[in-house]
């Protein structure tokens, strides 16, 4: 997985590799400049929407896990696939064969329902279980950077390091600010989309929600600066629209299934690890960051 070599190379970035996660000023000529610097980064301006605050996720675990039990109790041809996201993570999960025969189960029950149960447990992880532990390891990596602001950005449990970091043109990797909100912005009323009952929306700024910093900021240029968020593949599976996932082949359809649930158990095993780092009071970090086998090491990957 191509990683800056340096913080000295990541700190050489221009403003325009980096994106400010916050309401856009009001000037035209602002407002102009921001359209033009994302523009240049090919990335959509969904970055720039303010975030909700109180954010809507809890960033806990436990949430994650609540939702998989309602979501088992509604659809109970998936009470399989819930029970192993709710035990603690296995590795050998054959995701394949476990899809596969919950959606026998449920075409057995009412013909042609599997297809609609396969895009409800795909939003379930896209809307539900990958935001609630992505807020929870930032809330770990906001501790650890806080505790130790010598880590390194490449830190391999980082949520933003479970896919391969996105470059623009130019080569640099797209970074988005954390920054806090300038005005508090409610959750609507209803989270539920009205046309699949008990299907949470598409929150827009999800990503300006979950990158946001504290209401008072962060209090060390170092932490402020590792907060930012790396934009990788996954962004894009937090923005997917009801329409464009019901537009994909029944193949597309699975295989994406397979692959969010399997990044999810990664995401959670990882921020498990972060939080018994905590306990050790993040012990396992200290030392160079060169010879740290939590850091990335580009040199070693290209080997």
């Amino acid at each position: 997985m191509a990683q800056p070599t340096s913080h000295r190379a990541m700190r050489h970035i221009s403003r325009a590799d980096s994106i400010a996660a916050d309401t856009p000023a009001a000037t035209p000529e602002r407002a102009l400049l921001e359209k033009q610097d994302l523009e240049q980064l090919h990335i959509p301006p969904h970055y720039l929407l303010p975030p909700t605050y109180p954010s809507p996720f809890k960033g806990t675990l436990e949430a994650s896990l609540d939702a998989l039990l309602e979501f088992g109790a509604k659809y109970t041809s998936s009470i399989s696939i819930m029970d192993v996201l709710r035990k603690p993570v296995c590795t050998k999960t054959n995701w394949y064969n476990l899809l596969v025969a919950t959606l026998n189960l449920e075409e057995k029950k009412v013909v042609g329902s599997s297809r609609l149960l396969l895009e409800e447990i795909l939003f379930l992880a896209t809307r539900t279980l990958l935001p609630e532990q992505i807020a929870q390891n930032r809330a770990c990596m906001y501790k650890m950077y806080d505790s130790r602001k010598t880590t390194s950005m490449r830190m391999s449990l980082r949520y933003d390091m479970l896919r391969e970091w996105t470059k623009r043109g130019n080569n640099h990797f797209i970074v988005v600010e954390s920054r806090p909100p300038l005005r508090i912005l409610g959750a609507s009323v209803s989270q539920d989309d009205e046309l699949h009952p008990g299907r949470k929306l598409l929150l827009p700024n999800v990503w300006a929600t979950l990158i946001q910093a504290p209401p008072q900021g962060y209090h060390s240029h170092k932490v402020k600066e590792a907060m930012r968020h790396h934009v990788t593949g996954i962004d894009k599976w937090l923005m997917f629209e009801d329409e464009e996932v019901g537009g994909w082949s029944a193949n597309v359809l699975f295989q994406m299934t397979m692959q969010v649930l399997l990044q999810w158990q990664w995401l959670r095993d990882n921020t498990e690890r972060m939080e018994g780092m905590e306990v050790r009071n993040w012990e396992d970090l200290e030392g160079p960051a060169n010879e740290c086998e939590w850091v990335r090491d580009d040199k070693k990957a290209k080997a």
